[in-house]
């Protein structure tokens, strides 16, 4: 459930709903940020609903900003031109537009905020 007041809103944890998203293994929560600036900017929280079954599969976002902060757990990620990274709760990672990547790994526990800018946007899948 979100609350509004003249402009601003609460996304309280205990209305929190979780619903599939972009990636079948993981769920996502809706933090209200695209409705309350009219599709400028997503704001969720994605959480690992399956275990990990290896690479997610190498792809590209088509947008102006993205990045994400490791709430819980770890994840071992890949970037075009830099290579493997592994990230733990309470990294933070910004993925520059359009750059390719993969998900290779994560724990069971995989919890991330992540920010996008506009909240919709094209997912292409690429080839190494």
């Amino acid at each position: 459930m979100t609350t509004k007041t003249t402009g601003a809103f609460a996304a309280h944890a205990k209305d929190a709903q979780w619903a599939k998203g972009l990636r079948p293994y993981f769920k996502y929560r809706d933090l209200g940020i695209e409705e309350a600036t009219a599709g400028r900017v997503l704001a969720h929280v994605i959480r690992a609903d399956q275990p990990c079954e290896g690479p997610m599969g190498y792809h590209s976002h088509d947008l102006e900003f993205q990045m994400n902060y490791l709430l819980k757990g770890w994840a071992r990620l890949s970037f075009e031109d830099i290579g493997e990274i592994r990230v733990e709760a309470g990294d933070a990672w910004y993925q520059p537009p359009n750059i390719k990547h993969e998900v290779l790994e994560y724990s069971a526990d995989f919890e991330v905020i992540e920010i996008t800018l506009p909240a919709d946007f094209p997912t292409r899948d690429e080839t190494r």
